[in-house]
């Protein structure tokens, strides 16, 4: 039985989770009668209270606590140690944790809570005594006043390029660049420093909305720094997405009219020009008359231009998703210019990355089952689709995270650019009250039940709020930055941040710190780890590219195509009506008998009419006079003496017949299942049992595609059974008759299917 319970990362674990673990354990041991004195039962719990930032999935580290204290005083040898030391950071980084913890006020928590969290004094040893590190705060960007600007010249979503958050941006992407050019270095585990690399930095942000996590992405692929990209995507936000998908809209029903106006104002086609295209286009239509009949009338050459684009799109419209988008995207236009490029050219390169998710989310919709352009958009635009990139290796590119998404990362350099902003509560309508929930909107309008969960609610969410910057802080190995952009209103005692905000926070622990002013109004504190001092790689002598990368690809040969031996002959083949009941009663009988035919030959000869009779019991849809009929049928098979050789040791059912021969049509590959096979040192038999039909006066009048489908498989089976005489045997119940195919007639069929292909 299970002798240890571990709980890892405890700090994160729900009230009802501790609920469960509780009332497992507490029946698991009540169960382990004696068997516990010999192997005693014992509880591991791992965890950091202060990483506890999971409360929106009902984390609890409140309850962490007092299971912790539940367990050591229920069991007198528990013991509870406390890890300070950390193999992580440098020792700057680590006084520099230890003071923004320690020094900050104290949160005012409810009586329910006391003490609070916040009280408890940290103190941290690093391991890396000996590599000291480096922290530095930027002045806070400010505001600019507000251009007056006609409310429809831009949309409300978009960052001016005089923002604080754009400016901020600016100004990381080229203090990276400086850092990965020559101005910083970092320690690595043989104790000596390198030059920093962009895979060295993390950058982490609160939230991904609002602009600064974009901007930041957008700033770093301007200044040509290598960038991850955001680790997650929502699809349906990236405009580039939506271009991709209304050419796939606009490919299944051309009818469509927005759809194809927003394509001719798109990147693909590039009509921005209202006033001289889309007007022209669209004004005046008939009714029922459709802007695409109009594209096809205009005589307009640049209308006329983007014209066999469109039309290509139709012809594509029956491809599966990911080929059409790599048709449109990778085949250059009859100007050379590729559907990527006009994506660049239009929106840049911040929006190939949602473009490639796109690609992505297509072949993975190809590749799991029947695929199909309406399917995919519908997919598309019914579920919310975010892509989840793996970020936890940097790959030599600066990361972008969220400090939720960094737990358990970290990095050489890490910077914090999202740290004015308040506290942010969960929720303020909703309130918790013992164990049921109140909705209370207004603060105004609080009573005192409510007016006490509003503060714990508040309380808990400021706890969070210092937590949450605790791991953001220690993520970083030697050098931690700390910025933020102007946040509140404009006045003389405006500071731009928040008093209880991240930067408020690290702000006054550097005043408890020997901390120095540089002259762009920078608070450092530490070593600033110049590149000059670092040891740079020798670089490596990469091997010669082999001669195959300088010959041009070879043509692919032609595709093998997998071909059921009774469809040979195609439209030669007789079509029968499916929904015919005869028919189905005749198929589903002949089923049956294939079945005993298939099972009955393994058994003793004393044994087969019982097991077959108990076999056919279960079709009560067939009279008994019909299921005596049928296995008379299968025995009058297996007792003929002439027919012992089908059956004889070496001879097996249902046998699968794969492969190709140099009779076959070249790159056909055969690829089906005969009734019967026996192989001896000298000879193979193919056998068909027939049993829906009865047999004919003599082999001249079996149908063609029967004697086709057995020339198929004895082509294949003379390759796999060289020197092996090869014989084809049709085998019918009704009768029971057995007619051997003779070898010119199998010639001369595979002759007709070599004329047909």
């Amino acid at each position: 039985g299970l002798s240890h319970l571990l709980l890892d990362e405890a700090q994160d674990t729900s009230s009802a989770q501790w609920d469960l673990i509780r009332a497992l354990t507490q029946e698991f041991n009540a169960g382990a009668g004696v068997e516990r004195t010999q192997d005693p039962r014992t509880t591991f719990m791992v965890g950091d209270e202060k990483q506890s930032i999971y409360s929106f999935q009902g984390a609890d580290p409140a309850r962490f606590l007092s299971e912790t204290q539940a367990l050591t005083s229920r069991d007198p040898k528990a013991a509870q140690a406390d890890m300070r030391m950390s193999f992580r950071s440098s020792p700057e980084i680590l006084n520099f944790v230890d003071t923004v913890w320690n020094s900050a006020p104290v949160i005012d928590m409810p009586e329910t809570l006391s003490p609070p969290m916040t009280a408890n004094q940290i103190v941290h040893t690093a391991k890396r005594w000996n590599e000291p590190g480096y922290v530095e705060i930027w002045p806070i960007v400010p505001k600019d006043e507000a251009p007056e600007t006609d409310a429809w010249e831009r949309p409300v979503d978009v960052l001016r390029i005089t923002a604080p958050k754009v400016k901020l941006a600016r100004e990381i992407a080229t203090s990276i660049k400086q850092m990965v050019t020559g101005g910083a270095s970092v320690w690595t585990e043989g104790h000596t420093r390198r030059p920093a690399q962009p895979g060295d930095v993390l950058i982490l942000v609160r939230e991904r909305r609002g602009g600064l996590f974009e901007a930041i992405i957008n700033a770093l692929k301007s200044a040509a720094v290598p960038v991850a990209g955001a680790d997650r995507l929502q699809l349906a936000d990236y405009i580039g997405v939506q271009d991709c998908l209304n050419l796939m809209r606009f490919a299944i029903l051309p009818t469509r009219d927005l759809t194809l106006a927003e394509i001719l104002r798109g990147p693909f086609c590039g009509l921005m020009d209202d006033d001289r295209y889309l007007f022209n286009l669209a004004s005046g239509r008939a009714k029922g008359e459709t802007l695409w009949s109009r594209v096809l009338a205009s005589d307009d050459p640049d209308v006329i231009r983007i014209r066999p684009f469109l039309e290509s799109l139709i012809a594509q419209a029956a491809l599966p998703p990911y080929e059409f988008l790599s048709a449109v995207l990778d085949v250059p236009d009859e100007a050379g210019v590729t559907g990527w490029e006009k994506l660049n050219r239009r929106l840049g390169t911040p929006a190939r990355d949602p473009v490639e998710a796109l690609l992505a989310r297509a072949l993975a919709h190809d590749s799991s089952g029947p695929s199909s352009l309406q399917r995919f958009v519908v997919e598309m635009e019914s579920t919310p689709a975010e892509i989840k990139r793996d970020l936890a290796e940097a790959a030599g590119e600066v990361r972008v995270m969220t400090v939720h998404g960094a737990k358990g990362l970290q990095a050489p350099i890490v910077i914090l650019p999202d740290t004015t902003a308040k506290p942010k509560l969960t929720s303020e309508a909703i309130l918790s009250v013992e164990d049921a929930v109140i909705w209370a909107p207004r603060q105004d309008a609080d009573i005192d039940v409510s007016a006490r969960a509003r503060a714990l609610a508040k309380a808990k969410a400021e706890e969070e709020h210092r937590r949450l910057l605790y791991v953001a802080l220690t993520r970083a190995q030697d050098r931690l930055l700390i910025a933020g952009y102007w946040y509140g209103g404009q006045g003389e005692t405006a500071t731009g941040y928040h008093p209880g905000s991240w930067y408020a926070l690290c702000r006054d622990a550097m005043e408890h710190l020997t901390s120095q002013v540089r002259e762009d109004g920078c608070v450092t504190f530490g070593d600033p780890l110049p590149a000059s001092n670092a040891t740079a790689a020798a670089p490596t002598k990469g091997a010669p590219l082999p001669e195959w990368t300088r010959r041009a690809p070879e043509p692919d040969p032609a595709a093998r195509t997998l071909s059921a031996p009774s469809g040979l002959l195609g439209p030669k083949t007789r079509v029968l009506a499916p929904f015919d009941p005869k028919r189905e009663a005749r198929l589903k009988r002949g089923r049956l008998i294939h079945s005993l035919l298939q099972y009955l030959p393994e058994l003793p000869t004393a044994s087969r009419s019982a097991a077959g009779a108990a076999f056919l019991a279960r079709e009560t849809a067939f009279t008994a006079a019909q299921r005596r009929e049928m296995l008379k049928a299968a025995e009058s098979i297996l007792n003929d003496p002439d027919f012992s050789e089908l059956f004889q040791l070496g001879s097996r059912a249902e046998a699968a017949v794969i492969g190709t021969s140099t009779k076959l049509p070249s790159g056909m590959v055969i690829n089906g299942r005969v009734d019967r096979l026996v192989v001896t040192p000298d000879r193979v038999l193919v056998i068909d049992f027939k049993t829906d039909q009865p047999a004919p006066h003599d082999v001249s009048g079996v149908a063609e595609s029967y004697i086709v489908q057995m020339a198929a498989y004895c082509a294949v089976l003379e390759s796999a059974y060289p020197g092996r005489e090869i014989g084809a045997v049709l085998c019918w119940t009704d009768g029971p008759r057995m007619m051997r195919i003779p070898d010119a007639m199998l010639s001369e069929s595979l002759k007709s299917v070599l004329r047909v292909v």
